[in-house]
């Protein structure tokens, strides 16, 4: 699909254009200037019917519970609103973000005090949000469940398609299952209350009251909970990349996050609000590494006809959608109205590639890009699609803006990183995540701790929300330590080779041995 898009993009130079398949359209936007249009029409053109494709095809839930999800698809009370709503409230600046937050980024920590032969930083960067969200019974613990949940990731876009999944995608039907009968475990142990989020609580509340019974709710969060790790993962690996890849942004990042830390009697604390509303270049750095490998597709779904902007007609190939979806709702009713309908597409890829909005040097990486005093020509806000826009911004945007800087800083403070053959490369790329591209093999490096000392990890001002775009005020320096969790380090000084591949995962070699074999996110070790 990406290269139907492009070539259509670099034939015709279009603003808007029309992908006829059969039975649909697909309506690709290349302009700018349609994307804040087409974000205030959520009636007219209402991802809704998306989501409920989603939770047929993708989560694969019961007739009845598709019925519940498609009740009054485009009101505000409808469940698909009130989840979104739900979620985002949970997932908004305020002391619960701040918990994950601070667990997060704890976990990882600690996780880095252990290095050892096989360990994979996807692997810890996955637990360390999962277990914020689900607690010390987290079922993202067991190898099997990390596995399915790569081969589940994998198999998305399959699975969205709905082209014979049972012949097509079977490794990612029997993960889904596996994800399933994991929290159909975590569920009936009744260990939400052990140290789990209160955003884990309320998707399981919320449905429940609705009327959904638990098998579906176990569906429902294991196509939920991809969308913890699939973002923040690759992020993460990107980021580290191009700032130790590159040593003026190393240079430039580390001076910004040292300030973040104050030592006392040995102890180092890293207050997370500083690097939040304080470190404009790290925070850019995550931009400008969503701008360039960001590969995610808005689509909103054509309820009724529509001309956008007074010129162009968006047709809706149905004449009718009804408020509420008939009982039953079979996948042959879902497929009907949703493949009937026309879709827009707004690929993130493309908007980020517009040498009108992010001038004549669009085709690099430069860090301080989305910052404001840059002497670069200023971007446009609508060309940035990271987080979708408008009335439907992604809920996740805010745990996903902190964790990536939070977990980024962590390792910029205590290890410094070197290309095992001493120098960066960077092959050719695979689109094998939905919302990344990814390098096609893994990158070697040395993973050197700096110090060995203990640490903590503060959040002195909690509830305070990032900036997602342009620069970063000042904070003050009062602490508070009302979010203080510690831990110790034991990490010496002494040398680690690791791989680091498009996840980051690590493998640390034990000196005088042969070097382990790694494999990556989805590979398997020769």
């Amino acid at each position: 699909m990406q290269r139907i898009i492009w070539q259509s993009i670099n034939k015709y130079k279009l603003p808007i254009y029309t992908l006829r398949l059969p039975g649909s359209r697909l309506y690709v936007v290349n302009d700018i200037a349609l994307i804040p249009i087409i974000q205030q029409h959520v009636r007219a053109l209402s991802i809704s019917p998306i989501m409920v494709w989603f939770f047929s095809h993708f989560m694969g839930v019961s007739k009845g519970a598709l019925h519940i999800a498609s009740r009054d698809p485009l009101e505000n009370h409808g469940f698909i609103h009130q989840i979104t709503f739900e979620t985002t409230k949970i997932l908004s600046p305020g002391p619960n973000l701040d918990g994950l937050n601070v667990k997060a980024v704890l976990n990882l920590s600690q996780s880095l005090d252990n290095l050892c032969a096989n360990m994979r930083l996807s692997t810890e960067i996955m637990l360390a949000t999962t277990n914020s969200v689900y607690g010390l019974r987290n079922p993202f613990k067991s190898p099997d469940v990390q596995a399915a949940y790569r081969d589940y990731e994998a198999g998305l876009m399959i699975m969205m398609a709905g082209l014979f999944p049972r012949l097509l995608a079977r490794e990612t039907l029997t993960a889904r299952d596996t994800l399933a009968q994991a929290f159909k475990r975590y569920y009936a142990a009744q260990v939400l209350e052990e140290g789990s989020s209160v955003y884990a609580r309320n998707r399981y509340e919320y449905p429940l009251k609705q009327g959904m019974d638990v098998q579906d709710m176990t569906r429902m969060e294991t196509g939920g909970a991809t969308g913890l790790p699939s973002n923040t993962t690759p992020a993460t690996f990107w980021r580290i990349y191009h700032i130790f890849s590159d040593s003026i942004a190393l240079w430039d990042c580390r001076r910004e996050v040292k300030k973040a830390v104050h030592e006392n009697n040995g102890e180092k604390c890293l207050d997370l609000l500083y690097v939040k509303s304080s470190c404009p270049i790290l925070v850019s750095t995550m931009q400008e590494a969503f701008r360039c490998h960001s590969i995610g597709v808005s689509a909103r779904t054509v309820v009724e006809h529509h001309m956008l902007d007074g010129k162009y007609l968006l047709k809706n190939s149905f004449s009718w959608f009804p408020p509420i979806y008939p009982i039953p709702m079979t996948r042959s009713e879902v497929n009907l109205i949703c493949n009937r309908g026309s879709t827009v597409l707004i690929p993130s890829n493309v908007q980020h590639s517009v040498s009108s909005s992010w001038g004549d040097n669009v085709s690099e990486l430069y860090h301080k890009r989305f910052i404001r005093d840059t002497e670069f020509k200023k971007y446009n806000a609508a060309a940035f699609c990271a987080f979708e826009g408008g009335v439907n911004p992604c809920p996740g945007r805010h745990p996903a803006s902190t964790e990536i800087p939070a977990f980024a800083s962590v390792i910029l403070l205590r290890f410094d990183i070197k290309p095992l053959d001493g120098q960066w490369t960077m092959a050719r790329y695979r689109e094998a995540n939905a919302v990344f591209r990814l390098p096609s093999r893994d990158v070697r490096v040395e993973l050197i701790p700096r110090d060995n000392k203990r640490w903590r990890v503060i959040l002195s001002e909690p509830g305070k929300p990032m900036e997602l775009t342009n620069s970063i005020p000042t904070s003050s320096d009062e602490e508070t330590g009302i979010y203080s969790l510690d831990h110790h380090e034991d990490t010496g000084s002494d040398l680690h080779t690791v791989s680091l591949n498009w996840v980051g995962a690590l493998t640390v070699e034990v000196p005088h041995d042969p070097p382990v074999k790694m494999s990556g996110h989805g590979f398997k070790s020769n």
